[in-house]
């Protein structure tokens, strides 16, 4: 099992790769790089929670995608027939294209927000003296995204308990409608106790700051930035030259 968190430039560097590799990569290489990034990730401590949420939302949207792609598209003289259905092999062609694209794009956006850790980050940002109120704000922002859910399986968990049916997603869906603005109010209520505790403990009261365990980065993080960094070149450059 890998216990290795990224440090937060490596982890923004992997990001910013996978944003333009999204774009600029074709079919075959987002493919065969997403199956790759998922191997990887079902060795990580976090792998369940990442190939669960791809297998919950990623795929299902681009078998989507890819049916309505090849089953309602512009009439074309090339045609497939699979399973006495036919197909448009145009279709079917940008249905490839379209969904190794959000397979790729998605991995990699589910990939980071579980394997950045928040403390981590919030401690980096500080220690490199941005402005207090955009730390708070940005580090803010992805605990109550993480709280939110951690408390919505929570309540979920206890609804089941109780017999509430929540086997499909549209029970889900009816489900948390029901207890949607109250737990948005406790999540609001708890970024106000956080601000008012940071206030209370001086936060901005120093010009310069201390860290009890100052981050740096470690060699493998060295290494996972030089990689995706050289990757990036490498991709813009192909882009441009082509």
């Amino acid at each position: 099992m890998i216990r290795y968190f990224p440090h937060p430039v490596s982890i923004f560097v992997f990001f910013l790769f996978i944003i333009i590799a999204g774009f600029s990569l074709g079919t075959e290489a987002r493919f065969g790089l997403s199956l790759l990034f998922l191997l990887f990730f079902s060795l990580h401590v976090n792998g369940r929670k990442i190939l669960i949420t791809v297998g919950k939302i990623v795929v299902p949207l681009c078998i989507a995608i890819g049916l309505f792609m090849t089953l309602i598209y512009p009439e074309t003289e090339r045609w497939l027939t699979l399973a006495g259905i036919r197909l448009s092999y145009d279709g079917l062609i940008a249905a490839g294209e379209m969904t190794s694209r959000i397979l790729f794009l998605f991995t990699g956006i589910i990939a980071f927000f579980n394997l950045i850790t928040i403390q981590r980050l919030g401690s980096y940002l500080y220690q490199k003296n941005l402005p207090v109120w955009l730390v708070f704000i940005l580090i803010n922002g992805l605990k109550f995204v993480d709280r939110f859910r951690s408390k919505l399986n929570e309540i979920h968990f206890y609804q089941r308990l109780r017999g509430m049916p929540l086997d499909n997603v549209l029970q889900r869906w009816r489900a948390t409608v029901k207890i949607l603005i109250p737990l948005l109010y406790v999540m609001i209520e708890e970024s106000s106790d956080r601000a008012v505790a940071l206030e209370m403990r001086g936060v901005t009261a120093h010009t310069h700051r201390t860290t009890l365990q100052p981050d740096t980065q470690t060699g493998t993080d060295k290494v996972v930035t030089i990689l995706f960094s050289g990757l990036i070149i490498v991709i813009l450059f192909i882009t441009i030259a082509a």
